[in-house]
């Protein structure tokens, strides 16, 4: 090789090195969630949102009419399709939406029945002996939660831990294996979680092989990484989008500190103030010891201002979005048109916002963010020298 190529070379290298890091450091996180249904196959066959709009709520929020339509056209199609067991799980997914949580564990008493027939007769029916477990551990979970969170009756919590576990050692790899996130959630339920300054979920996740606690503090500490939770911020995502926690200050809270572990410091801020938009509209922490989750030590800056304008922007744009395509769904649906029957029903649908960009901001940069600036500055350099020597006449 010549001389003169290897700047050349290197400069080349260097190019498509920060095209990989620009890649990896704007692109979103995946997401899976707990229930299963038609929208949550769906889900996964399209790839689910990244996670600034699982924050921001840039994610379909379907009216309650989209799951009663569903509901009343399973209901009749059941009777002449007995043996269609998605059926079952749309239904009960349906009630479980529409806070119907009674209606939804009744649906899996019917789809055991039918289960227990298929498999005496031989039919391999494991995929939905899984499915089965999943749903009905999620329902009750729902229900408990929906009745006020009442500890002093844990009979839901422990059935649906019960079931989720089972559905785990049924199929371990289904949602790629997001389930334990939900049961280290309701086994942080079952822990005595008043005692326990949140994020407590965080603080049951982490444990070594003896069962000590490891400590999540720092950024990034990567904690959850070295104790096999790598995939924290996916799971937790999971519950938000397919699950029922968009609502929920702890899982946002515990989101924000799995996030600040793995060292993304500006999505952790926004999974924060996502937090306080909660509690500043009532909602609440399961916990009488409640503590935000603060690890950064953010403090009020401009850089901290510029990121809260992002979120108010983000959130608005993401709450019009859900609004207008709950608006093109209830027309469609009141046309006869659903899209469990009509492959064609987004066809008309248009986007006609985006949300904004997320500002990276000098008092956030996370770690492949400075590592991309010192690629750049290094190219230019090289660059710069290449250049150079091209306008030295040769002696």
């Amino acid at each position: 090789m010549k001389r003169d190529s290897f700047p050349a070379l290197t400069i080349i290298v260097l190019i498509f090195g920060v095209a990989a890091l620009l890649q990896s450091t704007m692109g979103g996180h995946k997401t899976n969630g707990c229930l299963w249904d038609n929208d949550s196959l769906a889900a996964e066959a399209r790839n689910s949102p990244g996670i600034t709009k699982v924050i921001t709520g840039r994610f379909d929020r379907f009216p309650d009419l989209y799951y009663q339509v569903r509901l009343d056209r399973v209901k009749d199609e059941v009777v002449d399709s007995p043996d269609d067991l998605e059926m079952y799980d749309n239904a009960g997914v349906a009630c479980d939406r529409l806070n119907r949580h009674d209606d939804a564990i009744e649906w899996m008493a019917q789809k055991r029945i039918v289960l227990d027939r298929l498999t005496a007769e031989g039919s391999d029916v494991s995929e939905h002996e899984y499915r089965y477990l999943a749903n009905l551990g999620t329902f009750y979970i729902h229900r408990w939660l929906g009745a006020h969170a009442d500890r002093s009756d844990l009979n839901d919590v422990e059935r649906s831990r019960e079931l989720i576990a089972a559905a785990i050692e049924s199929n371990p790899d289904a949602h790629f294996g997001r389930e334990r996130y939900q049961l280290l959630a309701i086994d942080w339920i079952l822990t005595d979680w008043n005692e326990l300054p949140l994020p407590g979920l965080l603080q049951v996740i982490v444990r070594n092989e003896s069962g000590e606690r490891i400590s999540v503090d720092g950024f990034p500490s990567k904690s959850l990484e070295k104790a096999g939770y790598s995939d924290a911020v996916e799971g937790l995502s999971g519950l938000i989008t397919l699950g029922a926690a968009w609502e929920s200050v702890d899982i946002f809270n515990a989101l924000s500190r799995a996030l600040s572990d793995q060292g993304d410091a500006v999505v952790a801020a926004l999974a924060q103030m996502r937090v306080d938009e909660l509690l500043n509209t009532g909602h609440q922490s399961l916990s009488k010891n409640f503590e935000k989750s603060n690890p950064l030590g953010l403090s009020k800056n401009s850089a901290m201002s510029t990121m809260e304008s992002y979120f108010m922007r983000a959130r608005a744009e993401a709450d019009g979005w859900v609004a207008r395509r709950n608006f093109f769904i209830t027309e469609q649906l009141a046309l006869g048109l659903h899209p469990d029957t009509h492959p064609d029903f987004w066809d008309d649908w248009e986007e006609t916002t985006s949300p904004p960009r997320i500002p990276l901001s000098s008092g956030y940069l996370h770690l492949p963010t400075i590592a991309l600036i010192g690629i750049i500055l290094l190219s230019g350099f090289l660059i710069f020298r290449v250049l150079k020597r091209l306008r030295t006449p040769a002696v």
